[in-house]
């Protein structure tokens, strides 16, 4: 089953307060740093604070899936996370990692996103993906269907609307006013 982008400001407010108390303080700066960059679990979990500390630009030089070179701007939450979750860490630490040494796996992310959803009790599917098409459908919203599809990397323009779930909403729509 695909997940979701988060249909209300209200769950995203209940996912982001949830994730702030858990216990495990990786799962906030996760969301943060996911919905605001755009980029996939597998490009996350191998951060480090030094490709954020001191700099106005994340460099991600290869993308997992793509192997494209991606620059991303480090926007006032994206700062105020790093300040507030990583001021003693040293700048070759991974942002997010494992107990067992290097960095968390994005299974495990992924399992501690589904398992926040049920404790906010979202009824639709989330997951660590969910942060990508989030960003997605708000940058489409606000700045159109042709920078959402640059934001996520995506070949045309239809690729993005699928994706974004916008292709199925808009023949709902339509069909939704057809009275024969």
């Amino acid at each position: 089953m695909r997940v979701e982008a988060f249909r209300t400001q209200k769950d995203i407010d209940k996912f982001k307060r949830y994730l702030k108390r858990h216990k495990d303080k990786r799962l906030y700066p996760m969301f943060i740093i996911g919905s605001n960059t755009g980029l996939r679990i597998s490009d996350i979990v191998p951060l480090k604070v030094n490709q954020f500390r001191n700099k106005d630009y994340l460099v991600i030089k290869a993308e997992e899936k793509t192997g494209k070179r991606k620059t991303i701007i480090i926007n006032k939450a994206i700062r105020e996370v790093i300040d507030e979750y990583y001021k003693e860490a040293k700048d070759d630490d991974f942002l997010f990692e494992s107990q067992k040494g290097g960095h968390i796996c994005e299974g495990h992310a992924w399992r501690l996103f589904k398992e926040a959803s049920k404790k906010c009790r979202i009824k639709y599917n989330i997951g660590t993906h969910t942060m990508r098409k989030t960003l997605g459908k708000k940058v489409n919203k606000i700045h159109g269907i042709e920078t959402a599809q640059k934001i996520l990397g995506h070949e045309n323009q239809r690729d993005t609307l699928v994706y974004l779930g916008l292709e199925q909403e808009m023949i709902d729509g339509i069909m939704m006013d057809i009275n024969i």
